[in-house]
């Protein structure tokens, strides 16, 4: 990327920063650098803090590192607009906005825990600022029984498994002669998985539809955005690049601003400066609080210091699953921070071994639930099928895009089996 009109400014807040480079420059404006400033004052007396802002439009070029920071200008952006929708809007409904039946569903299920409230005049003006066609508003309350699956446990299950893949499956499909059988094999699913799974459905006896049973099938965290993170202390896991600090602002504004949680957002980031200046600028528009943890021993400290939290969210750092020393970095963290539940964070866009092998690696701490990003980035979702029929784990949410809030959804098992045969009703493409 190359920089095109640059200009330079004060600004009280980095929110009022984004705001003044879009009015000025237009959507496609990029904060490219901010500084703390004292400015004002007489005789060096009474001087304001402020920040000293650089903006300018990026022009494509070879700079991924650019690309990337005008992405993230657009998500704060988009933020900051439901942030101002939300603000001061009082009512307290359960309800559906809608517009015509025939428009595509938007991505976010904004949802809260039974008698939760749900700001519904703030939802429609947020989605009308957005240019969101149907925005879908749910309170539920489901519990969820399921429980983390433990280290010695993750390491016998991918043992049989990766013994089983042992095997060429070059002719898959010619061994699949059961009809729902080859149905699953030519979606990606593994060709014994897709046999055991047919099998069982003939075994059941029930007259319904294959694609419902299947639906009921998919183990789900919860089917409400609360239970689905499964505790008060929630740590999210995963390689680098997956998406990891942008879905977790994602659920933060979520459940701060619909759900009306006490939320504490948490880093052991330290490794890349960007990542915690990302999350401090998400945390800042909302108006939550950021700790940074740069030892699991500051994850207790901060635990204790944020006692009346209903929700601490931490981000730790993409990890490599081949480097072996951040791995047993994030088992530290884990011992330190006694989460409530673990979610492992991987993208849906690579293969079925390539999965395996990082839920093998990252799989020191005990994982509660996996959550699947980029799922705009494929057209098979097989090889998530594969991977909840082998680990028998919940998936908690599915991710499509950058933008914050939205492009997130709980999941659950009729959407996803919607997706596995083909049909996207409920996952728009995101907004680039």
């Amino acid at each position: 990327m190359r920089v095109e009109q640059q200009i330079e400014y004060e600004a009280k807040s980095d929110a009022e920063a984004i705001q003044v480079a879009r009015d000025r420059l237009g959507r496609e404006a990029v904060i490219l650098s901010s500084r703390p400033v004292k400015l004002g004052g007489v005789l060096g007396l009474f001087k304001r803090d402020a920040l000293w802002v650089t903006a300018g439009i990026l022009v494509p070029d070879q700079d991924d590192l650019l690309r990337e920071s005008k992405e993230r200008m657009v998500a704060f952006q988009h933020l900051l607009d439901v942030r101002k929708a939300v603000g001061g809007v009082a009512e307290v409904a359960q309800a559906v906005c809608a517009l015509p039946a025939d428009e595509p569903m938007v991505t976010t299920a904004f949802s809260s825990p039974a008698g939760g409230p749900v700001p519904t005049a703030a939802v429609a003006q947020a989605y009308e600022a957005n240019s969101s066609p149907r925005a879908v508003i749910s309170v539920k309350g489901i519990e969820t029984g399921s429980q983390s699956k433990d280290v010695d446990e993750i390491k016998r299950i991918l043992a049989g498994v990766l013994e089983r893949l042992g095997g060429t499956e070059d002719d898959a499909a010619s061994q699949s002669t059961d009809e729902y059988s080859r149905m699953l094999v030519n979606v990606g699913v593994n060709v014994e998985i897709a046999n055991y799974t047919a099998m069982e459905f003939r075994a059941s006896g029930q007259a319904r539809e294959f694609e419902k049973w299947l639906a009921d099938r998919i183990p789900v965290m919860g089917l409400d955005g609360y239970t689905a993170l499964g505790g008060r202390r929630v740590l999210f896991a995963g390689p680098t690049g997956v998406g990891k600090t942008t879905t977790i602002a994602k659920i933060a504004a979520i459940q701060s601003l619909w759900g009306n949680k006490k939320v504490v957002l948490m880093t052991s980031d330290t490794y890349r400066i960007a990542a915690v200046e990302q999350l401090r600028t998400y945390a800042k528009i909302l108006g939550i609080p950021i700790e940074i943890a740069s030892d699991p021993k500051e994850t207790q400290s901060a635990v204790k210091k944020h006692k009346d939290a209903d929700l601490i969210l931490l981000d730790t750092a993409g990890r490599s699953h081949y480097d072996g020393t951040r791995i047993d970095e994030l088992r530290a963290l884990y011992d330190a921070y006694a989460p409530d539940s673990v979610h492992l964070v991987m993208a849906a866009n690579i293969n079925y071994r390539d999965m395996l092998d990082v839920i093998e690696r990252m799989g020191v701490v005990p994982l509660s639930a996996l959550l699947f990003t980029k799922l705009d980035e494929t057209a098979s979702y097989g090889t998530i099928f594969n991977v909840l029929h082998d680990l028998d784990l919940p998936v908690s949410f599915f991710t499509v895009g950058q933008n914050v809030p939205n492009d997130i959804e709980i999941a659950q098992g009729d959407k996803f089996v919607d997706l596995l045969f083909g049909n996207r009703p409920s996952f728009r493409k995101p907004e680039r």
